[in-house]
């Protein structure tokens, strides 16, 4: 699952630095290439949709194992080893948002909206609001997920699988109702795609996939693992690619069942991909992957600041020099691989060996 958190955590970065409005030195590079780049680099927003789906998967994998083999969860222990695995990180990410926003240049006005993310209500804010600018807005994502936190456990210990697949589908016409009704109102497609009500269908989907496989791992050929995987991105692409529709941030001229069909294709894609690499021979996924995946959290909280300072160095560079471009994109993954490599080595690894120890279930090793 290493390198699904990579995979994840690369579609979101690819999202928050590729271009993907029509630019008219890019169009005459790529010729008639350039809608299918646009579509693609539109449709790495799921990155987020597979981080979702991925996280409900693991999360009732693990606690429905600890309740067949202890006949209980320990809902406290739960809430332990999440604290442990996400505040410290998540409150360091806020904290150097907050010094960005007083340092000169910055916006003092940004600490008031990273109150909210403090008490994890950086989405709802986002969605009332509007997102702020600073590196740091990403990790309204973590909002969403603590709130997935609060119900999670509790409906896994005390309900059979039959009505777990009930709530899930509960979950699901909850958060198509939700998206409905934004959509009639006019919302725009910013502020719709961080309402938390609206993601829980990633994760209701999660949870069924783990229903249904109920611990087995797919015993699939690679050629038919890259079939799925290459399905699972053309969901995404039409998701937000499709005549008329733009599901991720912003979306104009979408209509209602363009949009309610394209946040399930997108979490379809997301459950494909989940299934590409479920039992997939971990010696086939390179090191350097599996590193990657495991500090995947840390990528994804200062990618945002790596962005910020390696692209506010020369902003026109693209218009100007391509190949200047690559390399601020190189330079600014470059920049977030060291910044999550010091962090998880030199500060994350001390919390997570205490998550290990609360651990009833073992998940992974930890690297050193």
């Amino acid at each position: 699952m290493d390198a699904v958190r990579f995979l994840a955590f690369f579609l979101v970065f690819l999202s928050h630095t590729l271009p993907s409005q029509p630019n008219a030195r890019l169009d005459s590079l790529l010729h008639g290439f350039a809608p299918l780049y646009y579509g693609c680099a539109e449709a790495s927003i799921f990155g987020l949709s597979l981080f979702f789906t991925l996280s409900a998967f693991l999360i009732c994998e693990l606690l429905l194992r600890e309740r067949s083999s202890t006949g209980t969860i320990e809902v406290k222990q739960f809430y332990f080893r999440r604290i442990l695995r996400i505040w410290p990180l998540y409150y360091l990410g806020l904290a150097l948002g907050a010094l960005i926003a007083v340092l000169p240049g910055g916006n003092r006005g940004d600490l008031v909206e990273i109150s909210w993310y403090v008490i994890f209500m950086g989405a709802w804010q986002c969605a009332a609001h509007g997102g702020l600018d600073n590196p740091m807005a990403v990790l309204w994502s973590i909002s969403v997920e603590e709130q997935f936190y609060l119900f999670a456990p509790w409906i896994l210990k005390y309900f059979n699988r039959r009505t777990l697949f009930a709530i899930c589908a509960a979950l699901i016409l909850v958060s198509n109702g939700r998206l409905y009704y934004l959509s009639m109102r006019g919302v725009n497609g910013g502020r719709t795609w961080v309402d938390p009500l609206v993601q829980f269908q990633c994760f209701a989907a999660g949870i069924l996939l783990c229903l249904v496989l109920r611990s087995r791992l797919p015993r699939l050929a690679i050629w038919s693992r890259i079939l799925i995987l290459v399905l699972s991105g053309m969901c995404w692409f039409f998701a937000n690619s499709g005549p008329n529709s733009k599901v991720g941030p912003p979306y104009t001229h979408s209509t209602i069942w363009h949009i309610l069909g394209g946040y399930t294709l997108a979490s379809l894609g997301s459950v494909l991909a989940l299934i590409a690499f479920l039992g997939l021979d971990a010696h086939l996924i390179p090191r350097a992957i599996v590193y990657l995946g495991r500090i995947s959290f840390g990528l994804y909280v200062f990618h945002g600041f790596a962005h910020r300072l390696v692209f506010g160095t020369f902003p026109y560079a693209f218009v100007h020099e391509p190949p200047m471009f690559l390399g601020r994109i190189f330079a600014s993954f470059a920049l977030t691989v060291l910044m999550a490599a010091l962090s998880y080595r030199y500060f994350e690894l001390w919390f997570l060996q205490m998550k290990v120890r609360r651990s009833v279930i073992p998940s992974r090793p930890l690297m050193h």
